[in-house]
């Protein structure tokens, strides 16, 4: 008689800066006592290839320690080596995972859309060997969302974001820089990342990112967090 092997439980929660990844996180966390939650800047994240200042994952200096192919590489090991440890009886939360701690990077890295898309194939083939959700807060207007964002956070957030992206090879092989090559770069990461999500292999629930009414969106994902997985 055969029988089947438990395999991790993974929630990912992603989307553009400010669409309140972190926040819906700490609500699944909040109300499944059996999850555990990695928040982006977390010191001990298990999926992530660089570490993150106390301001996000931004991996401003990336291009001087990895290739894109080499960052590919780096997270590719990383995700193997965390579903070969991980508990099964334990719900992994992962904010900002795997859109904007990989993917993002690997634009930064001017890596061609075609190696993307192959390593977001690789990336799931690796996740079925999990039981991975996605929870995909899309974005209709991402240059009026970052903006209102920098305007939120205020000219601190501001500054980190726009130099954080300043030598990232994305700019600099299309000479832009500051807020308007910054802008450029998340019109074109959010363009990208809609693709993915319509690429993701495994359960996805995709929510507005700026929603009229945030509680009912909280109250919604985490329904469906705990219903069963057909």
């Amino acid at each position: 008689m055969q029988t089947s092997i438990p395999r991790p439980h993974i929630l990912f929660i992603d989307g553009l800066p400010g669409s309140g990844k972190s926040t819906a996180a700490e609500a699944v966390g909040g109300y499944l006592s059996h999850s555990r939650v990695f928040a982006e800047t977390a010191p001990n994240h298990p999926l992530l290839v660089a570490t993150p200042d106390p301001m996000g994952a931004a991996f401003a200096d990336i291009h001087e320690i990895h290739s894109a192919d080499s960052f590919a590489a780096a997270a590719l090991v990383r995700l193997e080596s965390f579903l070969e440890s991980a508990g099964r009886d334990v719900l992994y939360v992962f904010e900002s995972h795997p859109i904007q701690s990989t993917v993002r990077v690997l634009l930064q890295l001017d890596a061609p859309r075609t190696a993307i898309l192959q390593f977001w194939s690789d990336l799931q083939d690796r996740l079925a060997l999990g039981q991975p959700r996605l929870i995909y807060f899309q974005e209709s207007n991402p240059l009026q969302a970052i903006k209102e964002i920098a305007r939120m956070r205020g000219p601190t957030w501001e500054s980190y974001f726009i130099e954080s992206f300043q030598q990232a090879p994305w700019m600099q092989a299309r000479a832009l820089s500051g807020v308007e090559g910054a802008h450029q770069m998340v019109v074109a990461y959010a363009d990208l990342i809609d693709q993915l999500a319509d690429l993701w292999r495994f359960p996805i629930l995709k929510l507005p990112a700026r929603p009229q009414n945030y509680e009912a969106r909280t109250d919604a994902l985490t329904k469906w967090v705990v219903a069963p997985v057909a």
